[in-house]
């Protein structure tokens, strides 16, 4: 294949290569010389060729014969093999390429002395402060926490370990960074949820803090998910595109679904700082091993799983015996004091914030109903509650117990207080064959069979009928004679993974969530199903369905961690 010639109006002599750092300053007058200048930008120009020295056969001084190209000269050689056609000396001049290059080494020169007066002077954090912090970080609690923060003009030591030691510092710790900055394959396949140095200085103020579940295949960055430098105010609030990260994506969660089933019962047993309470008095693990609840979820109306509650038939393991549908509405629960009849606001009150209900305490949610008079004619004397030593001890001390109930209605006199005691001891004794006979049947009697069946009046001073401790309780008797009444199980979360605030439903009635009414056992667990949070919770239902709206996603480390 031919050489593709030049076209014929190419000019060689003017063509400057791409290549070339200077052309000959002779160009700009059309006559640039052959040589050109060198690397270094200086002339090479003495005449237009070089004569070559030709002898002939015989011959022994030869002449001198010129080798300019295009043709030689009319003149030739001089007699000394110099050329006859000398080219004067000139300034090279320097091409596109080499101003360019001069250009960008100027401006690199430029920054780098701007970068290194900027990150040394009295003003550094102000300049490579991306933005403002947030409250929590800005505040002079935190300030008094570490001296060495980006308030004010201080550094930003505290949670950028190289933030106080200068711009050497600074370039090691950049050198040193892993992936490091000459690093393109690695920068380039890097995740951005990675962790980095700086989630080492979250932990350094908040301790005992760890991802949410012991079997998470990769850990994640706590900026990922937690942006700072986004002004005053709370921190921005972690989105569900954070979540979907890991929980979006189905091969991942398949891979932390076997890394879970490897775990130890120990490293399964508390992801979140509330399983604990729950494991313990279910004896359920926390783990994650069903598929599903370690599917790929998009969001909570499509493909969230039902709560595990329901799907594993929880049941509640509280021995106390409660039936909701005859308190709501039995025809023989009484109306309240107040004349009002029984709710579920009765006894399930808010806590101070409003989220979560107290714990339902004897005192005072129950005893209005059941009253634990155990004499029929002695109203004002009651049993106390909550320690089965302390109810045989004041049994068996009942003459004092009479006597100081009649000091307390002013009967005076220690002869007239014992009178007292005596009547009622004797009036007590033909009802019940002994103090012993007493005792058991206070302790195991049921409704049926209750030391009386209508002790006191609905309409008198009591209003309460006692029929025994086993009626509410599970009641044993040990080989040593020692009466136990198994302590009642009240737990306060069963969603132990999530967030939920009881005054942001106050519109929403409790008989909507919580189906009490058709509910006669203690061991039902009477929470919605997810179908039942979706009528609201969802795109259509208009209230919001994000992750973080009923999930919390860190767990505290355990003592052992």
């Amino acid at each position: 294949m031919s050489e593709q010639l030049p076209a014929p109006d190419f000019d060689a002599q003017n063509y400057v290569r791409p290549n070339d750092r200077w052309i000959c300053g002779h160009a700009g007058d059309g006559k640039p010389c052959r040589l050109g200048p060198d690397l270094r930008g200086r002339c090479q120009a003495t005449a237009e060729c070089v004569p070559a020295l030709g002898k002939q056969p015989g011959e022994s001084k030869g002449h001198w014969r010129c080798t300019r190209p295009g043709g030689a000269c009319e003149s030739g050689p001089l007699p000394d093999g110099r050329c006859c056609l000398p080219i004067s000396r000139c300034s090279p001049v320097p091409t596109l390429r080499t101003r360019r290059g001069q250009v960008t080494w100027a401006v690199v020169a430029a920054t780098v002395a701007f970068l290194l007066i900027a990150l040394g002077g009295s003003w550094r954090g102000g300049f490579i402060n991306p933005g403002e912090l947030s409250t929590p970080h800005s505040s002079e609690a935190f300030a008094a926490l570490h001296a060495a923060t980006n308030h004010s003009r201080e550094t930003c030591a505290a949670c950028h370990i190289a933030g106080a030691s200068g711009p050497g510092g600074l370039v090691s710790a950049a050198l040193s960074a892993d992936p490091g900055p000459l690093d393109l394959y690695g920068l380039a396949s890097v995740s951005r949820a990675a962790p980095t140095t700086i989630d080492a200085a979250c932990q350094t103020c908040h301790t005992r803090h760890d991802f949410h579940h012991a079997g998470v295949m990769e850990n994640i960055s706590c900026s990922y998910c937690h942006t700072e430098h986004r002004g005053p105010g709370a921190m921005a609030a972690t989105k569900d595109l954070h979540c979907a990260l890991c929980h979006g994506d189905a091969a991942f969660m398949a891979h932390a679904a076997a890394a879970g089933a490897a775990l130890s019962e120990m490293e399964r047993r508390s992801p979140t700082r509330h399983e604990p309470a729950v494991v313990e008095q279910t004896g359920r693990v926390g783990d994650r091993q069903s598929e599903a609840f370690t599917g790929a979820i998009h969001s909570f109306a499509e493909d969230h799983p039902e709560f595990r509650v329901h799907v594993e038939e929880f049941r509640d393991p509280n021995t106390l015996k409660f039936n909701h549908a005859l308190h709501l509405a039995g025809e023989t629960i009484p109306n309240l004091p107040d004349g009002s009849r029984l709710d579920c606001a009765h006894c399930h009150q808010p806590d101070a914030a409003g989220a979560y209900m107290r714990p339902v305490r004897f005192e005072n949610h129950c005893r209005s109903c059941h009253s634990l008079q155990f004499d029929p004619e002695t109203p004002g004397l009651h049993l106390p509650h909550g320690n089965p030593e302390f109810v045989s001890a004041f049994l068996r001390s009942l003459p004092r117990q009479y006597a100081e109930l009649a000091a307390r209605e002013g009967i005076t006199g220690a002869e007239a207080q014992n009178e007292f005691a005596r009547q009622k001891l004797e009036r007590l004794g033909r009802r019940i064959e002994s103090g012993e006979a007493l005792e058991k049947r206070i302790f195991f009697s049921t409704a049926v069979t209750g030391p009386d069946a209508d002790v006191g009046t609905v309409s008198g001073a009591t209003r309460a009928l006692y029929p025994g401790c086993a009626y509410c309780h599970e009641v044993n008797s040990t080989p040593r004679g020692r009466v136990e009444v198994t302590k009642p199980i009240l737990l306060d979360r069963w969603l132990a993974r999530s967030e939920f605030d009881h005054s942001k439903h106050a519109t929403v009635a409790c008989s909507q969530c919580h189906q009490a009414v058709h509910s006669s056992e203690t061991a039902d667990v009477l929470l919605p199903g997810k179908a039942t949070c979706v009528t609201c919770h969802s795109p259509r239902g208009g209230v919001s369905d994000s992750c973080v709206t009923c999930h919390g996603y860190h767990r505290q480390k355990s003592l052992h961690e």
